[in-house]
């Protein structure tokens, strides 16, 4: 289960990704936050810019990655918040392989007029690897998309009116980066404050 805080940043985070509107992404766009036990890295979407999709990088262990993506949806069944806590299938890059996510907050937005649904991917991944397959397959096509898909017990149409978002990596190399030197850079802060207390 993803850590509270974390849930709680990206929840509070919501008023910004949501206050600004644009019709598409740009390259320059990436944003690299530090907060408690996280630093995070995330770029808009191209279809919906304020669906942005997150990498999470935990302090304690900066090699291992979380990611984390969300939807926004105008639909509004009664029983979205049931969601919470199911596994849903994706596909990724609009291949026929399916992946799952886990939607891990439903959270109101607008006046209630909508909805904001963060969803993860089931485990976390070593960064290094999982840096170097995501690029083998970026490289290939420049796209990276994710389209939520029907499964057992869920109907995507009956409760997302978009459900495919497309993101920009080019600049992923440079960011995944820059936020694994400032998390590194947070644990040499942390062990030079226990020295200087000696």
């Amino acid at each position: 289960m993803m850590h509270k805080f974390l849930l709680f940043f990206l929840y509070s985070s919501l008023v910004t990704f949501l206050s600004v509107t644009h019709s598409f992404a740009k390259e320059d766009e990436w944003q690299i936050d530090d907060f408690d036990s996280f630093i995070v890295a995330s770029v808009p979407g191209e279809v919906v810019h304020g669906d942005k999709l997150r990498f999470a990088l935990k302090k304690e262990s900066c090699d291992k990655l979380n990611i984390l993506f969300s939807f926004l949806t105008y639909k509004n069944p009664k029983e979205i918040k049931r969601l919470e806590g199911m596994t849903i299938p994706i596909k990724i890059n609009q291949e026929e392989i399916l992946g799952a996510a886990e939607i891990v907050l439903v959270q109101p937005a607008f006046n209630n007029m909508a909805y904001f649904v963060m969803l993860s991917a089931p485990k976390t991944y070593d960064l290094f690897d999982f840096s170097k397959s995501l690029m083998r397959e970026y490289n290939s096509d420049n796209k990276f998309s994710i389209e939520l898909v029907n499964g057992d017990d869920f109907r995507v149409k009956k409760y997302f009116d978009i459900s495919l978002n497309k993101w920009n990596l080019d600049m992923y190399p440079e960011k995944i980066n820059e936020t694994y030197e400032r998390c590194v850079k947070n644990n040499f802060k942390d062990i030079e404050t226990d020295l200087s207390s000696l």
